[in-house]
């Protein structure tokens, strides 16, 4: 009998694993294209992706593959392809995206982050494209001149997750400044809802705040559905605990200058998928469906005596007097200064409740021990309340940034992702909304002001700076000037001054360094405070801005 030699046996090996690799399928994304070739923002962009199998044998046709797209390294969707694929064929399957303002990138995923088919090469899965999205020359004339000024948005939908109208507001400002437009940051909006007394919750109160800092319009909203359900996602033989979600945001655009609402817009997004959450999604929603009424029931009051190191602080107050702002510190048991964590507008017997995720301000983690939350009512400390953190870790409790819209844990969410989706769809249609209202906004009046009320052209100088930081400018009520009116502060060149009336015969502007708005008014000399971060000098020039 004939006995194989040692390059047979080679041979005969090489045979076996190569008839192994040939025979397996494999699959990669062959071509993404994306319909229109053009895109202009606002737009609903197709995204469609080519899935080809270049190996030997069919993926199986007795369970589905997925293919994920990612725009920009976010997931906006994941379909499943039923049927199998044969070697050498093709399937397109294809999703929708709004598109919005920028350079964007495109991935598309298939086989990858739930591997279904054994494959004889697993790297080759992933394909991505850069894109452009543009605005059209109509939207980008229209829109060029306008600055725009984002409110918070109003919770209604009862989730639970913390700062979500805060964050969409944010995240809406962030993608309307990626087009371009002039945005005003919120925090100034919110100072000046502090500084002036106003109430957040009416909208004539955060359009005389936008128009104060020379906002065009005031985008205001709210969010009347996050409806999230726990949902078991059967994958083939694979289940997994997960979430469908669904989610509403609704915004009005108003004209700062008359308080009037021009327009309305509703939009909707939804997500399917495992959650991303370490904790028990359910116990979380259920637990905080309500606040426990002991902790509103007066006076700053902590949810527990003690907490375990990163358990989420939670603080309420009871507000018995009128409307008014009022913010917490975090100190330690001896008084050094930890966090501050934040202003709310509580109305007359509301409620405010902060959370504090036990980090200081440098974002380290505090040690166990004594702490004071004190509230600051914009003059004094009105009630503090103490509390303990004590050694050990919360198992009961999940991570304060993976409830937070904001943190890039609740953003890798499938909450964060349904929210995604919807202010991609909002900021679409506001752009469009905008677009259209533009010229209506440019003809209408200063808010407060009748049409056929006087404006009043009115410059001066800065006359002095007050060591309690207010300003005086040498204009006052002789000139027509009045508490409530708002002045530029102008960076200027070649000033000429007539040297008797020291009247600003004329200048060069160059640019505005910031605003200021009266508070104070005699004949001659009228008492500001800034609006805006800058610094101001004697000798400044500043031009009537509005009232």
């Amino acid at each position: 009998m004939l006995k194989p030699n040692r390059f047979g046996l080679s041979l005969l090996a090489l045979l076996v694993v190569s008839t192994a690799a040939v025979g397996l399928p494999d699959l990669v994304v062959s071509e993404i294209a994306l319909v229109p070739d053009l895109i202009q923002a606002g737009e609903a962009l197709r995204i469609d992706a080519t899935i080809k199998n270049i190996g030997d044998s069919a993926a199986p046709s007795t369970a589905p593959f997925f293919v994920r797209f990612l725009i920009d390294g976010r997931e906006i969707a994941t379909q499943s392809m039923h049927g199998g694929l044969p070697p050498g064929r093709s399937k397109t399957i294809s999703t929708e995206w709004f598109a919005v303002v920028g350079t964007h990138v495109v991935s598309v995923e298939v086989d990858e982050e739930l591997s279904r088919v054994d494959e004889s090469d697993e790297q080759n899965n992933v394909d991505a494209r850069a894109f452009n999205v543009f605005l059209s020359p109509e939207a980008a004339d229209a829109l060029g001149t306008l600055k725009i000024a984002v409110a918070s948005f109003v919770d209604q939908s009862g989730s639970g997750f913390l700062n979500l109208g805060e964050g969409i507001a944010d995240e809406l400002a962030a993608k309307l400044g990626g087009t371009g437009l002039r945005v005003v940051n919120r925090s100034e909006l919110n100072d000046v809802l502090r500084t002036r007394k106003l109430n957040p919750s009416l909208d004539q109160d955060l359009a005389l705040a936008a128009a104060l800092l020379g906002a065009d319009v005031l985008i205001a909203g709210s969010v009347p559905i996050l409806d999230v359900m726990e949902i078991s996602l059967q994958l083939g033989f694979i289940s997994i605990d997960g979430a469908e979600v669904r989610t509403t945001l609704a915004a009005r655009v108003l004209d700062t200058r008359s308080g009037a609402i021009l327009s309305s817009v509703v939009e909707a997004g939804n997500a399917e998928g495992a959650t991303g959450f370490s904790f028990d999604l359910g116990g979380l929603l259920s637990a905080l469906e309500a606040e426990d009424p002991a902790l509103c029931s007066g006076g700053l009051r902590s949810a527990k005596t003690w907490y375990n190191v990163g358990e989420p602080a939670t603080f309420a107050y009871r507000n018995p007097g009128p409307d008014g702002w009022f913010g917490v510190e975090i100190t330690t048991s001896f008084g050094a200064f930890v966090k501050w964590i934040g202003w709310q507008h509580i109305i007359a017997n509301g409620c405010g409740v902060w959370y504090w995720n036990q980090l200081n301000s440098s974002g380290f983690q505090m040690a166990p021990g004594i702490y004071t939350a004190k509230l600051w009512d914009g003059t004094t400390y009105a009630d503090s309340v103490e509390f303990q953190i004590r050694p050990g870790i919360s198992i009961s409790s999940p991570p304060l940034s993976e409830i937070t819209m904001g943190s890039p844990e609740f953003s890798a969410s499938v909450v964060g992702e349904a929210v995604q989706h919807a202010t991609d769809a909002l900021t679409a249609s506001l752009l469009n909304a905008m677009t259209g209202i533009a010229p209506v906004i440019s003809e209408s009046q200063p808010y407060g002001l009748s049409a056929d009320s006087a404006m009043p052209v009115l410059e001066g100088q800065v006359a002095s700076i007050l060591p309690n930081g207010r300003i005086a400018l040498n204009v006052g009520a002789s000139a027509g000037v009045a508490p409530g009116d708002v002045f530029e502060v102008l960076e200027v060149a070649n000033v000429e001054i007539d040297p008797h009336t020291s009247e600003v015969l004329s200048y060069d502007p160059i640019d505005v360094k910031g605003e200021v708005v009266v508070t104070e008014v005699r004949d001659r000399v009228s008492y500001a405070v800034t609006t805006t971060s800058f610094t101001p000098a004697i000798g400044d020039i500043v031009r009537w801005a509005g009232r």
